[in-house]
C-alpha cells in the first residue's frame, strides 16, 4: 500500500496545481512559540522543549493512521489518508512550476527581475543580478530543494509511513524557523541534520546514477573531504554530486545560455525520481514474494 499511496501521491502533486496554497504550516510554528512560552527556559530551549513540540504531531498521525485501519474499508480509507498526508509534506512549493517560472523571466531580458526570481528559488532574500550567479546558483538549489520538497519526505513516508513523512516537514518548518535561535534552534539543527542524513546520500547517489556517473563520483568524494553531520554539509553532497552529474562542476555556463542548465537540473531530478520509485517497487515485490 505504501508503494501505491506514494505513486498516486507524486502523481497529484505533479498533476494537481497550486497545491503550495494549502500546504500552510504556521500552526506548526503557532504550537512551538505557544508551548515554548509555557515552559521554563530551562526546558523551553533544550531537547526537552523540542521534543514536546515535534513529537504531538507526528504521534497524532499515528494514532490517525492506526484508528483508520479499524475501520470498515479501513485498507481504502488508510490508502486515501496515506496520500492525503504525503501530497501535504511535500513542497511546500512545485518545483516544477518554480522553475518554469525562473525561465519565463530570464526571456525578458530583465536583469533584476531575472535575480529576483532566482533568488526565491534559491531561498535568497537577495536578488541575483549577475547572470552567471544566476545560473549557477538556482542549478545548485534546484538539486539541493529537490530533497528537501520531494526525496526526503518520500524516504520517511516509505520508511515510517505517514508519520515519517510528517515527521521530516515538522522537522524542516522548524529547522528553517528557528536555526539561528538559542539553544532550541540548534537542536532543530542536529535532530534535522540526523533526519537529513540519509535521504541526502540516497539522492546523491540517484543522481549519479542517473547521469554522468564518473564526473558525479568525482564531486561525491570532494564533498566528503569533510564529514560533519550537519544540514549544510548533506546539502553540499547533494550539490557537488549532481553538479558532477551534470558536468557543471568545473564548467561555467555561457551567458547567452542561462535556462539550459537549470532544465537539466530538474531533468536530473526527474530522472533520480524515477530510479527512486523503481527501487521501491522492486523492494516492495521483494517483500511480498518472501
Amino acid at each position: 500500500m505504501t508503494l501505491i499511496a506514494a505513486l498516486i501521491g507524486i502523481l497529484l502533486d505533479r498533476l494537481v496545481g497550486h497545491l503550495q496554497y494549502y500546504r500552510q504550516y504556521d500552526y506548526l510554528l503557532q504550537w512551538a512559540d505557544w508551548l515554548r512560552s509555557m515552559m521554563p527556559d530551562t526546558f523551553s530551549k533544550g531537547i526537552v522543549g523540542f521534543l514536546m513540540v515535534i513529537l504531538p504531531p507526528v504521534l497524532f498521525t499515528a494514532y490517525l493512521q492506526s484508528w483508520i485501519s479499524g475501520w470498515m474499508l479501513g485498507d481504502l480509507f488508510g490508502l486515501l489518508f496515506s496520500i492525503a498526508v504525503l501530497l501535504y509534506c511535500l513542497g511546500p512549493r512545485d518545483m516544477a512550476a518554480d522553475v518554469e517560472t525562473y525561465c519565463e523571466v530570464c526571456t525578458s531580458g530583465d536583469a533584476a527581475l531575472r535575480g529576483a526570481a532566482a533568488g526565491r528559488l534559491a531561498d535568497s532574500d537577495q536578488a541575483l543580478e549577475n547572470l552567471t550567479e544566476c545560473i549557477a546558483r538556482v542549478a545548485r538549489a534546484v538539486l539541493v530543494r529537490a530533497n528537501d520538497r520531494l526525496f526526503a519526505v518520500l524516504f520517511w513516508f516509505v520508511l515510517l509511513g505517514p508519520a515519517g513523512a510528517v515527521l521530516y516537514r515538522a522537522s524542516s518548518v522548524l529547522f528553517r524557523q528557528y536555526m539561528t535561535s538559542n539553544a532550541f534552534g540548534g537542536w532543530c539543527a542536529r535532530f534535522h541534520a540526523l533526519l537529513v542524513w540519509i535521504p541526502a546520500r540516497l539522492t546523491a547517489l540517484g543522481f549519479a546514477l542517473s547521469g554522468h556517473f564518473d564526473a558525479a563520483l568525482e564531486g561525491w568524494r570532494a564533498a566528503h573531504i569533510e564529514r560533519p553531520v550537519t544540514v549544510t554539509a548533506a546539502e553540499r553532497i547533494i550539490a557537488e554530486t549532481g553538479l558532477g552529474a551534470l558536468g557543471m562542476r568545473h564548467e561555467t555556463p555561457q551567458s547567452d545560455d542561462y535556462q539550459q542548465p537549470v532544465r537539466a537540473a530538474l531533468q536530473l531530478v526527474w530522472r533520480n525520481l524515477t530510479v527512486w520509485l523503481v527501487a521501491i517497487s522492486v523492494m516492495t515485490l521483494a517483500g511480498w514474494a518472501a
